[in-house]
This record gives C-alpha cells, sequence and structure tokens, in this order.
C-alpha cells in the first residue's frame, strides 16, 4: 500500500476492538463470533512492515550473493491474516509498508500518523518488521550514554532474566556503541563522503513511539543482528547484514536520542539482538520462521495465552521445523500485575485451521490455511474437508479443490447447499486430511559442497527408497547433507548448538580460528538440521567417500522419515476426540511440565488434576536435567475405548514404543493386564505404571514423544512390533526399524480402510479426526 496518508485516514474505519470476555472465554459457534464483532470497543492499530526487494548499496558491494529476501512480504500477509480474521482488527486499520514503500522516512512518517496520532488510552497497537536487520557502530557521540560494552538492544527485563543491553557473544566488539537497526529500502552504508548511518536505529523507532496513549503495544521482529558473513545458511536464508558499518548518527536523528532506552510494551523478537534470524522455504512460499512459528501458534492456541507460553510454542515450532539454532526471545515493560497478554487481546476465534475469504458468487470459494501446520500443509491433497459451522451443532463441509501456498480453493462437497455469503471470514477447521501414500524424506545438498560431491551424493541418495535429494535453497527439506562450515567462521559456535560435544577431530573446541579455535581444514560427511544444526552422532572424525557416508548415514536416514510421517498425524488443534496427555517430572520433585489435549473435541471437560496441571505447567524453553525422571498422564474424556501408540524419538536417531493390548490373551495364552488395554471412557492413566519414571536416553539431547490415541484398534502397528508387543505393563522397547511402524500408523488410521468402496482412490490416506488424536511433546536435556 502506499503512504498516501491524509486519503488513508479519511478512509480508515473504527476497528471492533476487545470483546469484554474474560481470559478463559471461548467463542465456539459461528452466532458467538457474529455477535461478539457487533460490540462496539477500543480500537486495535497495526503496523506491518516487510522488505523482499533490497537494492545492492542497502548491504555490503562485496558480497557476490542474491541479497534479495523472499519471505518478508509473507510475512506482512499472515500478519495481517491473524490480525483481521482472528483478532478482529478492521482491514482499514491495518497499514501495510512493502518493499520500495518502507523507506526510512515512510516508516518514521507511519510510525507517527498511524499509531502515535490515532491510538487513544487502552487502544490495542501492533508493530511489525521483516527484513534484514543489522548492528551498526556509533560513533562521534557528544556524550558517552553507554558506559557499558556490548549492545543496546533496548528490550529492558525479559524472560530469560538477562540484563538490558548485555550480549555476551558481542563482548569483544570494537570502540563505540553497538546500536541495534533496522535495514531499510532506501538504507546505504556510510562512506568517507558521507560518513552518517543509513539505517532506521530502534532507538529511533523507540523515540518516535515514545508520546503513543496506549501501554498495549507489541512489536514483533523478525530480523535478526548476527555478522555471519554469509546470506545463505543452510537450507535458509540469513536475514543480517553480514557486516557491521561504523558511523554517525543520521542527522535526521534528534541529538538528544537516548541510545539506551528500552522497547515500551512488550517486544517479540526472531531471536536475542546479535543472533541469527533465518527465512526458510515451505511449500510454494518462503516466510520468516519465526513469523511463521508465530502466527501459526495463534491460531490454533487457547484464548487470551500468555506471551511466555506463546514463546515456548513457537520456539518448538522452530526447532522441529529447522534446527535449534535460532531461539525466540521475549521482553516486556508491562506492569507485573497484569502480564504480558500476547497482541493485547484474547482472539476472537476459537482455535482455526484458517478462515473462508471473503468472496462473491462468480468467484470460487477461497481458503486461508494459515492454522495448518507446514509439515501438513506441505502434503494437504485435493479431497481433504474442512468445515465451517453455519449455527451451532450445524456445518458445511467444504472439499478442497486446489492449493497454492496458503490459499485454497474449496466448495461444498456433493449433496450439500451452496455457502450462505454471510459465513465469509468464519473460521475453517480440518475434518478429513487426505495425505499421499507415497512421502519421501528430501534431503538438501549443502551448497559448500564441490560439484563432484554434490554429483556423488545424488546418486548415493537416490538408490535409498522414498529419499530424494535437492540443492539447497531450491524448496524445502527435512534435513542438510555436507560438511563443517567453512569460510567465515565467527559465529560457528552460535550455528552449532553443543558443537563441543559433537564436533568430531576439534578437540573439545567447537570454536572457530577468530575466536582461538582450531577446525579440521575438512571434516567427515554429516546429516544437519536445515538451518546448519548438526545432528549429533552423524559425523565421524575421519575423511570418507561421499558413498560411503550415505551407507552409514542410511538408518538414520530412514528414521528421519519416520518422525516425519508421525509428525504428519498430530492434532490436536483438530481432534474431536476428548483426550488430555501431561508430561511429568517424577524425580527429583514432582511437578508436571507440558499439557497437551485436544481444543474440538465435544466432550473435552478435563477433570481437576488436569486443569491443575495446565496452571502450573512451565512457560519457558524445556531443560531437563540429565538426572531428571520423567513420566506422562492421560485421560480419556471420550465415550468410546482408546487405543494407545506412544512412540519416541531422540536425537541419536533412536526410536522406543509401547503399545496398548486387544483384551483377551495374548500369543502366550496368558491374560492381558488390564493395565495394558485400552483407554476406558473416563479412565486416567499413569506410565510408567509403577511411578518411578523414566531416566533420561542415554547422550541423547533431544527427546520428542507422540501420544497417539485411535478409537479402532492399531492392528498393523501390533503386527510391526511382534510377538509380546512392549505394554503399558511392560513398558517401553527399541523399535529396531521405526519407518515401517510410522507407515503401518498411517494404514490403521486411514479411514478409507474400511470402506468397501473399490472406486475410492488407494494412493492416498484419508485420516478422520473425529477417530484419532495424536498429542506431541518435545524437550531438551542438559
Amino acid at each position: 500500500m502506499t503512504l498516501k496518508r491524509r486519503a488513508f485516514l479519511q478512509q480508515a474505519g473504527l476497528a471492533l476492538g476487545a470483546l469484554g470476555l474474560g481470559g478463559t472465554a471461548l467463542l465456539t459457534s459461528s452466532s458467538q463470533y457474529q455477535q461478539a464483532l457487533a460490540k462496539p470497543a477500543r480500537r486495535k492499530l497495526a503496523l506491518l512492515i516487510g522488505i523482499n526487494a533490497y537494492p545492492d548499496r542497502a548491504l555490503d558491494p562485496g558480497v557476490a550473493q542474491d541479497i534479495a529476501l523472499r519471505g518478508c512480504v509473507t510475512d506482512v500477509e499472515l500478519q495481517r491474516q491473524l490480525l483481521v480474521h482472528r483478532f478482529g482488527f478492521q482491514p482499514g486499520d491495518v497499514l501495510t509498508l512493502t518493499n520500495q514503500d518502507a523507506t526510512r522516512d515512510g516508516i518514521l512518517t507511519a510510525l507517527d500518523e498511524h499509531l502515535v496520532q490515532q491510538a487513544r488510552a487502552d487502544d490495542v497497537v501492533l508493530l511489525h518488521f521483516s527484513g534484514y536487520g543489522s548492528l551498526v557502530q556509533v560513533s562521534g557521540l557528544e556524550t558517552d550514554r553507554a558506559a557499558d560494552p556490548g549492545v543496546a538492544n533496548g528490550d529492558g527485563a525479559n524472560s530469560d532474566g538477562a540484563s538490558r543491553g548485555t550480549i555476551a557473544a558481542l563482548d569483544q566488539s570494537p570502540p563505540g556503541r553497538l546500536q541495534a537497526a533496522w535495514v531499510t529500502v532506501d538504507s546505504r552504508l556510510p562512506s568517507e563522503a558521507n560518513p552518517a548511518l543509513g539505517d532506521l536505529l530502534e532507538a529511533e523507532i523507540i523515540a518516535r513511539l515514545a508520546p503513543l496513549a496506549t501501554a498495549n503495544l507489541t512489536t514483533v521482529i523478525d530480523a535478526g543482528s548476527q555478522d555471519a558473513g554469509y546470506l545463505r545458511w543452510g537450507n535458509s536464508r540469513v536475514r543480517s547484514r553480514p557486516t557491521v558499518p561504523a558511523g554517525r548518527l543520521p542527522a535526521a536523528a534528534a541529538p538528544s536520542l537516548d541510545l539506551t532506552a528500552p522497547w515500551p510494551g512488550l517486544v517479540l523478537r526472531a531471536a536475542q539482538v546479535g543472533r541469527l534470524a533465518l527465512e526458510s522455504q515451505w511449500d510454494g512460499f518462503s516466510a520468516g520462521i519465526f513469523t511463521y512459528a508465530l502466527t501459526q501458534s495463534l491460531w490454533e492456541t487457547d484464548p487470551d495465552p500468555s506471551s511466555q507460553v506463546l514463546m515456548q510454542r513457537a520456539g518448538q515450532q522452530m526447532q522441529r521445523w529447522v534446527g535449534a539454532d535460532q531461539r525466540p526471545y521475549l521482553s516486556d515493560r508491562l506492569p507485573s500485575r497484569t502480564g504480558p497478554v500476547t497482541y493485547g487481546l484474547p482472539p476472537q476465534l476459537p482455535p482455526a485451521a484458517g478462515v473462508l475469504l471473503p468472496s462473491n458468487e462468480n468467484r470460487p470459494l477461497m481458503v486461508w490455511l494459515g492454522g495448518v501446520p507446514p509439515q501438513v500443509l506441505r502434503y494437504l491433497q485435493p479431497g481433504s474437508r474442512l468445515g465451517v459451522e453455519t449455527a451451532p451443532g450445524q456445518t458445511v463441509t467444504l472439499g478442497l479443490e486446489s492449493r497454492s501456498g496458503l490459499k485454497a480453493l474449496v466448495k461444498p462437497v456433493e449433496g450439500q447447499a451452496p455457502l450462505p455469503a454471510a459465513l465469509t471470514r468464519h473460521p475453517i477447521f480440518e475434518q478429513v486430511r487426505q495425505l499421499p501414500q507415497t512421502i519421501d524424506l528430501i534431503v538438501a545438498l549443502d551448497s559448500q559442497l564441490k560439484r563432484v560431491e554434490r554429483v556423488d551424493a545424488t546418486s548415493a541418495l537416490a538408490g535409498i527408497p522414498l529419499v530424494s535429494s535437492v540443492v539447497a535453497g531450491d524448496k524445502a527439506a527435512d534435513c542438510l547433507f555436507g560438511r563443517l562450515p567453512i569460510g567465515p567462521t565467527s559465529t560457528l559456535t552460535a550455528a552449532l548448538p553443543g558443537g563441543a560435544e559433537t564436533l568430531p577431530g576439534t578437540g573439545g573446541d567447537a570454536r572457530g580460528a577468530t575466536q582461538g579455535g582450531e577446525r579440521p581444514a575438512e571434516s567427515s560427511y554429516g546429516l544437519f538440521a536445515p538451518n546448519r544444526t548438526l545432528l549429533p552422532g552423524t559425523m565421524l572424525p575421519r575423511e570418507e567417500a561421499v558413498k560411503t557416508a550415505v551407507n552409514r548415514l542410511t538408518p538414520y536416514l530412514k528414521t528421519l522419515l519416520a518422525l516425519k510421517l508421525v509428525r504428519l498425524t498430530e492434532n490436536h488443534a483438530a481432534s474431536q476426540v476428548g483426550a488430555a496427555a501431561v508430561l511429568e517430572v517424577v524425580q527429583p520433585k514432582p511437578r508436571p511440565l507440558l499439557v497437551q489435549t485436544t481444543d474440538r473435541s465435544p466432550t473435552a471437560t478435563w477433570p481437576l488434576i488436569i486443569r491443575q496441571a495446565q496452571k502450573a505447567a512451565v512457560t519457558d524453553p524445556l531443560m531437563l536435567p540429565r538426572d531428571g525422571r520423567i513420566g506422562y498422564r492421560l485421560v480419556n474424556t471420550s465415550p468410546r475405548p482408546l487405543h494407545l501408540l506412544w512412540i519416541s524419538f531422540d536425537s541419536r536417531g533412536d526410536c522406543t514404543a509401547l503399545i496398548s493390548l486387544p483384551e483377551g490373551t495374548n500369543d502366550d495364552g496368558a491374560e492381558v493386564p488390564p493395565a495394558a488395554t485400552p483407554l476406558a471412557p473416563g479412565e486416567m492413566v499413569t506410565f510408567p505404571t509403577d511411578g518411578g519414571g523414566w531416566a533420561m536416553p542415554g547422550a541423547a539431547v533431544w527427546v520428542e514423544s507422540h501420544i497417539v490415541l485411535s478409537t479402532r484398534p492399531l492392528e498393523r502397528c501390533l503386527a510391526v512390533l511382534g510377538n509380546n508387543p512392549p505394554s503399558l505393563a511392560t513398558g517401553f522397547r527399541p523399535v529396531a526399524q521405526a519407518l515401517p511402524l510410522a507407515q503401518a500408523l498411517l494404514q490403521d488410521l486411514n479411514g478409507e480402510a474400511e470402506s468397501n468402496d473399490r472406486s475410492a482412490p488407494t494412493d492416498y490416506y484419508a485420516l478422520r479426526h473425529d477417530r484419532w488424536a495424536t498429542l506431541s511433546f518435545r524437550y531438551d536435556i542438559a
């Protein structure tokens, strides 16, 4: 949108604001939604900024790389759709500045005219920036307003307890004050002829927001500021300028500009100042990893989540999608008596897969699928079913016709009346998830590999069933094949978390050469997460041929594919099966850690112990001690027995499982103990059943567990696990071949498996959300 401010202000209507609903209120029907939207309330304003098309002068002329970003404009659309359709912002009150409109002056003008001048006390304001971030060294200050070394991030107190303006990784910065800044579309590097900094300092933005009449400000920054030396990182792009320019304050900046002033309100960052922020390629579009995780979590989250809980969920999503390198960062200066509430208000919709977009009679129906998990969206096939509630208890089913990126064409399934035009902007939810039966593991080949190495790797990977390869950066990938990064090494430690434990041949020192460490000229080949986080145990301390390495890594690749298939069954936001699960610490001190519940179940009345666990669950990133012991608690609130499969994966590539057994006798003729049978309606179980908990698995650094509860027996899974399979009565056991078990799970959940219609498609799985629930947990181990 161009910045024609006066015309814009004349046309903008008053927003519908917060609904006056309590923090636990949930709009469960379309009629409640319509009534809520009709209520007058406080105004909501948003300024969304995204820049893909940067000119060369904005970065470093010496960087011989494609500098354009690809996902920042998508970030703006992700936020806009969320704000308008889930948080009730008026479309005219959401101002977007993208590409050539996002100049330094344009941004400052929009801050003044759209936010500061219009906002009143108790209004809600959101500011979002996606683009390149930078650290700049401010010189020539009249007074040393920054006595301490480090970075002025202006974040004030934060959830990690770090003091403002100190980032340990940058303590060795050169003289002068390092300032976080946004790279605008008209930014340029300082020169001898013009030494003024061309970036928009965050301190300048903070100063412009100082007169804001409301304290309900949320700022989302999906930009980094680590001088990684690269614009590509694994299968992702870096949102940080690769150099640290030094210069004077811009002439437009007030001489009295306070470089240490903290951000007002709530700040949600893609990463801590001085750290890496990335964008990634998804299926048909690119987006910032943080913005996508944040908005997708907000589509499916309960009303009124605390920001700590939201950031925990977004951080877990980011780790699973691309690796553990990038961690989101939260800071707030809101009154402690209220606590930070995300976006300053509860959402106006129940958890949803997306929304039915406005249309007319002459155009097909279109839906926005921002709430569908990206690993599912990637494989969601035509024939999938989505529901939209027309009245309490009445639902129209829409069939997915085609999809492009985050939008899809739909139409009412055969036999149903046309959808009333009044239902546009209504939430949609999944009913049937149709997935292809053939799904490959996509391995990206590191661009730093030599051409002959990539040719050999492509050939070797082609020989593994259900594994295919792509060039890094070309499309979405599940993992990366390559060596340790070479070239600029100042950020090697940050890019490889826990690297000192996993990097062979470094003598326990994973630092780059510029930090005093020594690194082998060439490492062996290994597997990395898409953001280049090394997967532990996949690299050897000796040189080897590419084909030898691929053969060695084949079992790990098959386990990664099994994990990918199991993740496709996750559906806590869509499942209509009433179930809840709690991950608990048993020792040294019993307490709940994480709680997962199904959100759309009509029978989801949780017992007191689950409600208490929800209140007591941790909100910080989950890191368990090596000597800790854990257990699980499950509740079945559905009217039918639920068959259980618990399957767990860890960073070493190991898989363990247990399963409920049919009532009766086992293969040895012994009676199946009641503890091993399916969960009866209303039943609560804990496991391990002895109450002693399970120890942390060996040298693993993370664990991801999935609890699958099905209304139908999991017969194929039982067959794969063999005679006397592991159960709740015996405890889990290792699974030698995880991939057949994951494939059997999809076959058991397939709704077409029981159909006698031979004309039904046989090359797809049709998973009905009223027949199963998969609840997932992930935790790191210290």
